[in-house]
């Protein structure tokens, strides 16, 4: 703990990135204080305990340098961001992990209150979650659905398009129309441009905002609003490991945003990609290892962590209407990935018979 606290320090004060990469001898610590304008005397003593435990070093006395890990964080700084969340926000939740659980309706409160709207808060946790394995995101899944078949269906119909609706402001998809999307339509495409799995984004909220390229076209729908698309033959809603906030609400609200328009059109499928916490034995050990890290992470911050695949299952069955309800018609999952695909449909009450 004292060492991660000397990293948090090192980069809240920007004496890592102070550091020249290529200065091998290494620069004075009288000088590294000047600079980042921290007493000397502390830097001094952050400098040699991290010095020990291996993060930077002291080629001579009084003088500091860089070592392979600590330059790490200085070029990618998603490391570094990664460092100052778990520093700032998951270490001090983790030790108060005993009260919370004397007072688990104030700490639920306490971690919503959580400004997840923050642009910084979202960057550091965003980081957190991939050094944590959550970067590996739903591709594996997604290279399992038929796109190509969508173009083949598509072919008697030349004048239907592909849709993609996503919840961030996204740019236009390339010519290859590889799109982007965490929250995306697909009504059909034209034979001669099958569309390839969508890759990750984040979730941003707007508006009306529509995009156009060739016959693909882009909207922007906010998040958990009704979906105003009705024609579409496939319907594909993502959900990233690094959202923000809890996740069962934001799966059923868009869930509910989808049950009209699978009412009204039995025929079209959505398909719900997710992280999981896997059940024991379902994938390798340090797959599970890591999505417990993240569970438990998601359960000290906001108090409520990842959902089983059983959890999943009877969340989707409790999104219904007077005339039915939405079921799993079937589930996509990846060797050693945390993530499944659910595919769903919309399943009419059946008359009672007396």
């Amino acid at each position: 703990s004292q060492l991660l606290a000397c990293v948090q320090w090192l980069g809240e004060f920007q004496v890592l990135a102070y550091l020249p990469l290529e200065a091998d001898q290494g620069l004075p610590i009288q000088d590294m204080a000047e600079l980042a304008d921290v007493p000397e005397a502390q830097l001094c003593r952050i400098v040699r305990l991290t010095a020990m435990g291996g993060f930077l070093r002291e080629p001579q006395p009084g003088y500091v340098a860089h070592t392979a890990l600590s330059a790490s964080f200085v070029r990618r700084l998603a490391q570094l961001d990664s460092a100052m969340f778990l520093a700032e926000t998951v270490a001090p939740c983790m030790l108060h992990m005993a009260a919370a659980s004397r007072h688990a309706h104030t700490h639920q409160a306490e971690g919503l209150a959580m400004d997840w709207g923050s642009k910084r808060v979202q960057r550091l946790w965003s980081s957190f979650v991939g050094a944590m394995g959550g970067a590996d995101q739903d591709s594996h899944i997604l290279a399992q659905i038929d796109w190509a078949s969508l173009a083949r269906d598509a072919a008697p119909h030349p004048a239907l398009r592909f849709v993609v609706q996503t919840t961030d402001a996204a740019p236009p998809p390339s010519a290859t129309a590889t799109v982007s999307a965490t929250s995306a339509t697909a009504s059909a495409t034209s034979a001669s441009a099958a569309p390839t799995p969508p890759s990750h984004s984040t979730s941003h909220s707007h508006n009306h905002n529509h995009n156009h390229h060739h016959n693909v076209r882009m909207c922007q729908r906010a998040h958990g609003a009704p979906q105003t698309i009705t024609d579409a033959a496939l319907y594909l809603v993502r959900v990233p490991a690094n959202i923000p906030g809890p996740i069962r609400p934001r799966i059923a609200a868009e869930l509910r945003a989808h049950l009209p328009v699978l009412q009204a059109q039995r025929g079209a499928l959505l398909i719900l990609t997710s992280p999981l916490l896997p059940e024991p034995g379902t994938v390798s050990r340090q797959t599970e290892l890591l999505a417990r890290v993240r569970d438990l992470a998601r359960l000290q911050l906001v108090g409520s962590g990842l959902l089983t695949l059983q959890e999943l299952v009877e969340l989707v069955g409790s999104i219904h209407d007077a005339h039915g309800g939405l079921v799993v018609v079937k589930q996509l999952h990846a060797p050693n990935s945390a993530f499944v695909g659910l595919g769903l449909r919309y399943q009419p009450l059946l008359p009672l018979t007396g």
